[in-house]
């Protein structure tokens, strides 16, 4: 059994998400608090699987309560966040802070949305608690917010065409972190633009990319429909749009309502596809830290039609998934830490030299 405590300054929700955990057969509740210090109190006596965490409540508020727990006795802590601006930037920095998830409130009252988010809380407490704290402990010791200085692309050879003309890169669960920390590595004036899948709702792919803007070299945006596709910016596909590239007459890229792919809106496969149709072996995909199989048909096609792959190792990955797919399948032609993609991208991005005769 999952052992789960819940911890939420609403009774009703306290409540209602018990009912919902305690209704399936491997997850029970074995606590509730109704603020971040009583849970504190009672974690080391309950020793609870997982903890689901209201981010907005008073006193040290959710936010210092994940900071604290990861510090002295970490679990893996899924947040229930307001679906709004304020909660979408709050849920970007409980993932920083060691949060491994999120699942989004209904807009109305709890009780009358739980149909919308029960699967889903209950799917991301099972995933929760099969992660390796140790991994996320092994995130938060990194100084992700120094940025790397001393990388630099080569620019002394003479053409002006490089190896790849585009970075795709598919991440989902563990993601949020992993992103960061391959962007914050790659340097301002790097040569290609960078189209990037995370799975998550509209609202929090905003809040998230003006985050990772504020912290990298290069521009980061959550991408709009017919943004081009330019040298030192990556476009994050907003929540519930899936995205595609077009590589001639100005590339740029394009957003769809089409049905979910793989479960998923936006979909890494559709990325996938769409990048290795429009430039097959001039494209550099990255498949990261993610559950399930989402981006794996999607880099298949982008194999076969000449393009690099570099996915993330088991060791780093939250969530061995996404990435295992495709090593399984044999379309990874590199498997490396996450500190270590952004070295590998750099070293793929040097100009093609012009033979003079």
């Amino acid at each position: 059994m999952i052992r789960v405590m819940v911890v939420d300054d609403s009774p009703l929700v306290r409540k209602i998400v018990s009912d919902l955990l305690n209704s399936t057969h491997d997850i029970t509740v074995v606590g509730t608090a109704s603020n971040a210090e009583f849970a504190i109190q009672k974690i080391p006596k309950i020793k609870p699987d997982v903890i689901t965490m209201d981010i907005e409540m008073p006193g040290i508020g959710g936010l210092e309560a994940i900071k604290r727990i990861m510090a002295t006795n970490p679990i893996p802590i899924v947040v229930l966040s307001a679906f709004a601006k304020n909660g979408a930037e709050l849920t970007v920095q409980a993932l920083e802070y060691g949060a491994v998830d999120f699942v989004t409130k209904p807009v109305a009252s709890l009780s009358g949305g739980i149909d919308r988010i029960s699967k889903e809380l209950v799917e991301k407490v099972r995933n929760a608690a099969s992660i390796d704290i140790d991994k996320i402990n092994n995130q938060l010791s990194h100084k992700e917010d120094i940025l790397n200085k001393n990388i630099e692309v080569k620019t002394n050879l003479i053409s002006n065409r490089y190896s790849f003309d585009i970075v795709a890169i598919g991440t989902s669960t563990g993601g949020p972190v992993a992103l960061k920390r391959v962007l914050q590595g790659l340097p301002e004036d790097f040569p290609t633009g960078i189209v990037v899948v995370q799975h998550m709702p509209p609202i929090f792919t905003n809040a998230f990319a003006n985050r990772l803007n504020s912290i990298c070299h290069i521009k980061v945006k959550e991408a709009e429909d017919g943004d081009p596709i330019m040298p030192g910016t990556a476009l994050i596909a907003p929540g519930d749009f899936h995205m595609t590239v077009t590589k001639f007459n100005n590339p740029h890229i394009s957003l769809h309502k089409w049905e979910p792919v793989s479960g998923h809106r936006p979909s890494v496969d559709v990325l996938m596809h769409s990048v290795a149709r429009e430039y097959g072996k001039n494209a550099l995909a990255v498949i990261m830290t993610g559950m399930g199989k989402d981006g794996a048909e999607g880099i298949h096609e982008l194999k076969k039609r000449g393009g690099y792959v570099i996915a993330q190792d088991q060791e780093t990955s939250v969530i061995f998934g996404m990435n295992r797919e495709v090593i399984k399948n044999g379309d990874a032609d590199e498997i490396v830490p996450v500190d270590e993609i952004p070295k590998r991208i750099v070293s793929k991005m040097q100009k093609i030299e012009k033979k003079v005769v």
